[in-house]
Formats: structure tokens, C-alpha cells, sequence
């Protein structure tokens, strides 16, 4: 679930952050990076990450409403809003009280009815006798316990005893195991932890060298992290288990930090080992965190990015409108793989790590000074995917699929994200989809199976007034295009673009109708072209 003062921290990080122009060709999509192996060397993230050739995956966290919602029923209106693939949570302490099999007959359906696919999920939260009792800080005396688990240093392998190869005593190993053998052949994409680098701290997106300090310069301390209480290195320790148990069971899978949402704590893992003793490199400890995770997915809201600080006007410019929240999308996109690259992950020195966004929505009402609105959450889905699949993601999830409270008395933005309306008062079989649902829905049908083109999209050579891209299907090209929005909340845009022939329309809500090539009117709103 989101967590309002993370991202509230984020508007800072998107401002101080650099806004660079998109260029027609974005990073390819992840390859296979041949292993390099040597002698009894360990196989690592640092040598080799899975090649990924599956469609974009149109994604949704399900959330919980109760009121008859069990976890079939939100899935199956999910679908019917176009999602494609699950972002599930499977807590250890959940799994403790009830079996680890428990969701197996949820995921079936969702695999066998839904033909979802390339799904992902989140572990956390462990069993209270399984949780690690120590404590890395107090509060006003009181010791805060770690959030972490029991035996994360023991061996993690035994000798097969209790008819597992885990060691028993090595109680996150044994969580991981239960998960990755039981749920392996539903799940592509394993989180580990929602949202590690939650803070409240300063230091999170402070710039190096900042006089008080900046996670850049160092690592993030257990009471700046309260989604661990525990240092980072322990949480990396956390993401070598579950990197070696996973692959055990699933070769082919990725491992990914949960949900991150700063630059500077992705820096961190990478900079710093599992070691307890300060996360230093050791004959013991010799890799960073990056070696234990395939894939970065990392959490963005735009909405607080929908400003600027201008010297020119000693004060805030405020652009809240959908073309600015989907340029923070393709920022934060940017600032997370150059901090990638910095550290190597280049592709050249090691594999790169692909990326999935496994959170992201605009409000559908306007909150204090941020962006939202029905009119720019429905654009920004449509433009968010379609920055996407040019920038090489391979999954977005939307948050999520219905709303918590109702328009007139939502208290916050994220009660109002949803692909339907309230679930917490509409019970099943009277849910009201939301414009953004609809919109999603018609943009799963007209760009599913299709594969961004960017030699087709360099093609069209557009102008600085419209965006968009071309998608191929065999023989086939469908345009995605739309003028570019420009004014504080405002979707409000015009301009018109000539193509050879003729088109069928296809506008936000499904509509279609047919139009000549010549003088086509675009709109702040995308529409999807396809030639006769």
C-alpha cells in the first residue's frame, strides 16, 4: 500500500532532479548478459540476468476493501478494467497463521480463468515467533525492535534435514523457500519488502555533500528506516537470500528491491554488502547488493512533481497537467538507471537490471497543491504506458483497482486511485468503473501484443507540440498521439498532424470512428490510430 510521506518527499527529489528532452529511441529492452563463470565462482546479478522476451504486462495492485471482496472478485474486475498481470502480497506472518498454500487456488485462477501473466510479488512482514528481536535504536528509551527475521547470518543451506535444503535456522530462508517452491510457477517478479526506503528523512533526497548529510554519502540508519529498523546491510542480506533461493527454485525469475522510491538508497545497495560490520567488502562479504537483485522496480507518484522552483520568479511555477506528470515518469526512470550506470550496471562491466514500476496513479480529485483530476489521471495512464514501453519497462502497475472512500470525502489523494469507485461501499456485482478504468481498459485492447516500433515512431518525426509513438503487430503500425498539454491544470491542447490514408479512431473511452489522414485534430487526450 502507499505510504503518503514517502512520496510527499518525493516532489523535492523530482525538483532538485534534472528534467532532460526525450529522444526518439529510449535503452533497449534487457537481454541475456552471457554468465561468466570461473572455477566454483558464484553465478550473481553481477554476471547474468534473465532474458525477458514476454509482452508489456498491463499490471494492478488489488488492495482490500472487505465488503464481499475476496481476492477473485477483485482480480476478475480487474481484468475486466484490462489488467493483464498481479502485483500480490504473500506475508510471511499471513502464510505462518494459514498454510503456505493458502493463495494457491487464487493464483490458479488468475493463471487458468484470467490468463494473467508475469506476475509479481512482495514478501514481508514476519511471523511474530520468527521475528528478529534486536534492536538497532531506541525512542525516547524504549528499544524499537527490527521488523527484520530470526537467523539471517546462519548457513543458508543444511544438509537436507527437516526435508527441506534450507536451513531451519535461517527462518527468512525457510520463507522464501515456502514461497518460491509453491507459488514459483505463477510469479516472474519476486519484491523484497514494500517500500524498504521509506522515510521521513532529509537525508533520503538530499544532494551529496549536503551539510546535513545525504544518503549519498552515507548509508541510511536503522531509525531512518522504519519499514526495517535494521541497517541497510542487513536488508542486502536479506536480498542475497532470497536472490539464492530463488534461483534455486526458479532460474529464470527475477529478484528486485520492493517498491524503492530514492535514487540515493538505490545507491546505497549498491555501494554497500551484506556485511554486518558496516557493509564492508570481505572475504566473507565480497559483493555489493547489486549481485542480489535481477530487476529495479522502484515506486513513482507524479503528482508531487507537478512544480518547479524558478530563481526568475522567487517561487514555485506550478505545471500540474498530464504531459508534466508523464516527463516525472520518464525522470525518475532516468535518474534510477543512471545511478545504475554509474555503478557499472551498464551492460558492459555488469548486466543491466530492467525496470518495473510496480506503483503509480494520479489522484482523480485535486489534493492541497498537487496535481488530479479525472481528466489528467485517465491521460497520464495512457501516456505513462505508452513512455513505458518506449523507455523499455517491462511492467506498470497501477494503484489500484478500486478506491477507497468516495469523491466528496476522500481525505487523501491516494483514496482516490482506482479503476472503480468506492469498493468499500459498492459491493460486488454494483461496481462503477472509473473514467481511468475505462481508459486503461482501452488501452489494454489496442496495445496488447503490440510491440513498441522506434524506428516507426522516429518516423513520424513529430513536432514539439504532439507526442506519442507507433506500435507493431506483424505487418501492422498503430499510432498513439496526442497534443502535448502545457498549462497549470489544464488538459486542454490542439494541434493536428497529417498521415498517409485512412484511419480508424479509437479515443480514451473506446470510441471509434473513421478519419482521413489529412488534418487529424489531436487533443491533450491520446487517441490510437490504426490504418485501413
Amino acid at each position: 500500500m502507499a505510504q503518503r510521506a514517502f512520496f510527499r518527499l518525493m516532489l523535492l527529489l523530482l525538483i532538485l532532479g534534472s528534467v532532460s528532452s526525450l529522444a526518439a529511441n529510449y535503452l533497449p529492452p534487457s537481454t541475456t548478459y552471457m554468465p561468466i563463470v570461473m572455477g566454483n565462482h558464484e553465478i550473481t546479478a553481477n554476471t547474468y540476468v534473465p532474458s525477458y522476451s514476454a509482452l508489456f504486462q498491463f499490471g494492478l495492485n488489488p488492495g482490500y476493501y472487505g465488503n464481499g471482496w475476496d481476492d477473485q472478485k477483485i482480480y476478475a474486475i480487474g481484468a475486466d478494467a484490462g489488467a493483464h498481470s498481479a502485483r500480490a502480497s504473500l506475508p510471511d506472518s499471513f502464510i505462518g497463521q494459514w498454510g503456505a498454500a493458502i493463495r494457491v487456488p487464487v493464483f490458479e485462477y488468475i493463471s487458468t480463468t484470467l490468463s494473467f501473466r508475469e506476475n509479481t510479488v512482495f514478501l514481508g512482514e514476519p511471523r511474530a515467533a520468527w521475528r528478529d528481536t534486536a534492536s538497532y535504536y531506541s525512542n525516547n528509551g524504549t528499544p524499537i525492535q527490527s521488523k527484520l527475521w530470526q537467523g539471517m547470518y546462519e548457513p543458508i543451506w543444511d544438509n537436507g534435514e527437516n526435508g527441506t535444503p534450507v536451513n531451519d535456522a535461517n527462518k527468512f530462508a525457510v520463507y522464501v523457500w515456502q514461497i518460491a517452491s509453491t507459488y514459483g510457477k505463477y510469479m516472474r517478479f519476486y519484491e523484497i519488502i514494500n517500500e524498504p526506503d521509506y522515510t521521513n528523512s532529509a537525508r533520503a533526497y538530499a544532494n551529496p555533500g549536503a551539510s546535513g548529510g545525504s544518503w549519498w554519502d552515507s548509508a541510511p540508519t536503522p531509525n531512518e528506516l522504519p519499514n526495517l529498523n535494521a541497517p541497510i546491510y542487513n536488508y542486502i542480506r536479506l536480498l542475497r537470500i532470497a536472490y539464492t533461493v530463488i534461483k534455486k527454485t526458479d532460474p529464470d525469475s527475477y529478484v528486485a528491491p520492493g517498491g524503492i522510491g530514492y535514487a540515493s538508497f538505490l545507491d546505497a545497495l549498491l555501494r554497500y554488502t551484506d556485511n554486518p560490520d558496516a557493509g564492508k567488502v570481505s572475504s566473507q562479504y565480497p559483493l555489493t547488493g547489486g549481485a542480489y537483485f535481477d530487476a529495479l522496480s522502484y515506486h513513482i507518484y507524479p503528482q508531487y512533481g507537478g512544480s518547479y522552483w524558478d530563481n526568475g520568479v522567487g517561487g514555485f511555477v506550478y505545471v500540474r497537467h498530464s504531459d508534466r506528470m508523464s516527463q516525472v515518469f520518464v525522470n525518475q526512470y532516468q535518474t534510477m538507471n543512471e545511478t545504475l550506470a554509474a555503478r557499472n550496471y551498464n551492460g558492459t562491466t555488469f548486466p543491466r537490471k530492467p525496470s518495473i514500476i510496480t506503483e503509480t496513479n494520479v489522484s482523480r480529485k485535486a489534493f492541497n497543491n498537487y496535481a488530479g483530476g479525472e481528466e489528467i489521471q485517465r491521460n497520464y495512464l495512457i501516456k505513462a504506458i505508452v513512455k513505458g514501453q518506449q523507455l523499455g519497462i517491462l511492467q506498470i502497475y497501477w494503484f489500484a483497482t478500486g478506491e477507497g472512500a468516495d469523491y466528496a470525502t476522500a481525505q487523501d489523494e491516494y483514496q482516490l486511485m482506482g479503476f472503480y469507485e468506492n469498493l468499500k461501499r459498492n459491493a460486488p456485482n454494483n461496481q462503477i468503473m472509473t473514467s481511468e478504468g475505462i481508459a486503461n481498459r482501452t488501452t489494454y485492447n489496442q496495445l496488447y501484443g503490440w510491440r513498441y516500433d522506434a524506428t516507426a515512431t522516429a518516423a513520424l518525426n513529430l513536432p514539439s507540440t504532439i507526442d506519442g509513438a507507433a506500435f507493431r503487430k506483424n505487418n501492422q503500425l498503430r499510432y498513439v498521439l496526442w497534443a502535448k498539454t502545457t498549462l497549470d491544470r489544464n488538459e486542454t491542447a490542439n494541434a493536428t498532424i497529417n498521415l498517409t490514408g485512412t484511419y480508424t479512431k479509437v479515443a480514451w473511452n473506446g470510441t471509434s470512428s473513421t478519419v482521413s489522414g489529412s488534418n487529424i485534430q489531436l487533443t491533450g487526450s491520446p487517441i490510437f490510430l490504426t490504418q485501413q
